[in-house]
């Protein structure tokens, strides 16, 4: 067992020295104890750390931060533990109950629509029994999740939006899409922590007639399983009418690229496509929780040239999706297919066919200048001179 006397007396080497025994279960009672004794950052990272952990003796404890004005969330989001989300379950069913009833009535005020989302920011990764029956309380209650609205956040506010968090939002919020927020935060939770509860829950929720679920269905295979598997098992439904469900998982990779002379430091050390899972919270002066998940995927690249055909076309809004550059155009299909390919190909038919794709593209859907989506792929797929 960890040694208290080993810990730097103060300041920010202690904070991380506390934050780096939330590693090991057998601090747990450590942890506990500074957790009771610490002030200020040391007493937050010694939560933060003991939330990682399977230490029952800290229930009451969680029970109580999800019970306070922001529900733990600095605390709480990061931890995947049983013990915390068995602790803290019962009080976001709870919440989540109220706000479905308020949600038939009225639009949600400035607070209720924070609290909706501490609420989501705290099931992500989460497995336990009770928080598995919170999903399939959302889901069985879309009807009443489709009728979430808000009331004006700020002066001029038109109420077209709705964001689960800072990182995914709808600009133009209807019924149908917000319908899709419980198999959105599912999918989220599932890039987290892929465990074999969650994946099942998945599936049984698709099973059981909810087609959103089949976001997460997919997003638990591209994690998974075997890349020309995932292609020849889920590229049959392009065309279809669930072909939108595989754009918002879609939506949730994104390409990893190093250009060749790269030289500066690098966050992954190789190329290749990604999960990502951007999960943000913040209230400028109050509180900025983030949570940041990337998971390296294998992608069968015969997926790019089905998805770069027929440029005429009108093509589906990939509304939940995740956005990785500037200039981005927000909703587009276009969009969801620039951040899975990569920007150099040495396959020269896919290349032309790229080029092709997006120069028809660009021609016929103009943007603000500031939109790049269509210049950078020109860029990256132009004939060599």
């Amino acid at each position: 067992m960890f040694n208290l006397s080993d810990l730097p007396e103060k300041g920010a080497k202690r904070e991380q020295a506390i934050l780096r025994l939330g590693s090991d279960e057998a601090n747990g009672p450590v942890l506990f104890e500074l957790a009771q004794t610490e002030k200020g950052k040391c007493k937050t990272a010694a939560q933060k750390a003991l939330a990682l952990l399977e230490y029952e003796a800290a229930s009451p404890l969680w029970a109580k931060l999800a019970k306070g004005k922001f529900m733990g969330i600095a605390i709480l989001t990061d931890s995947c533990s049983n013990c915390v989300s068995e602790s803290i379950a019962p009080v976001i069913k709870e919440r989540l109950s109220s706000l479905l009833n308020e949600s038939t009535q009225r639009p949600f005020t400035y607070k209720e629509y924070e609290q909706l989302n501490f609420c989501f920011a705290l099931m992500l990764g989460k497995d336990s029994p009770q928080m598995l029956e919170i999903y399939r309380y959302l889901a069985s209650n879309i009807k009443f999740v489709s009728k979430f609205k808000h009331e004006p956040l700020y002066d001029g506010d038109k109420c077209q939006t709705f964001a689960i968090c800072d990182d995914l939002m709808l600009y133009q919020a209807t019924q149908s899409e917000i319908a899709k927020i419980p198999a959105i935060i599912l999918t989220a939770s599932i890039i987290k922590n892929p465990s074999d509860k969650l994946i099942a829950l998945a599936h049984e929720l698709y099973e059981n007639n909810h087609d959103s679920f089949l976001t997460p269905v997919f997003m638990a295979d591209i994690i998974t399983k075997d890349a020309a598997y995932v292609f020849e098992h889920y590229s049959p439904l392009l065309g279809s009418k669930k072909e939108v469900y595989l754009f918002n998982a879609l939506g949730m990779l994104n390409y990893k690229y190093y250009p060749d002379d790269w030289t500066y430091w690098r966050s992954r050390p190789d190329n290749g496509m990604e999960a990502h899972l951007f999960w943000t919270n913040y209230r400028y002066g109050t509180y900025e929780v983030r949570t940041y998940k990337i998971r390296h995927v294998n992608f069968d690249p015969r997926w790019y040239s089905l998805l770069a055909t027929n440029p005429l076309k009108r093509k589906p809004k990939v509304t939940w999706q995740q956005y990785n550059r500037s200039g981005v155009l927000y909703e587009s299909y276009d969009e969801m297919l620039l951040s899975i390919l990569p920007p150099k190909i040495d396959d020269a038919a896919l290349k032309a066919q790229l080029y092709d794709y997006f120069k028809v593209r660009s021609e016929h859907h103009k943007v603000a200048d500031s939109i790049s989506v269509y210049k950078d792929a020109l860029k990256y797929y132009a004939p060599e001179s």
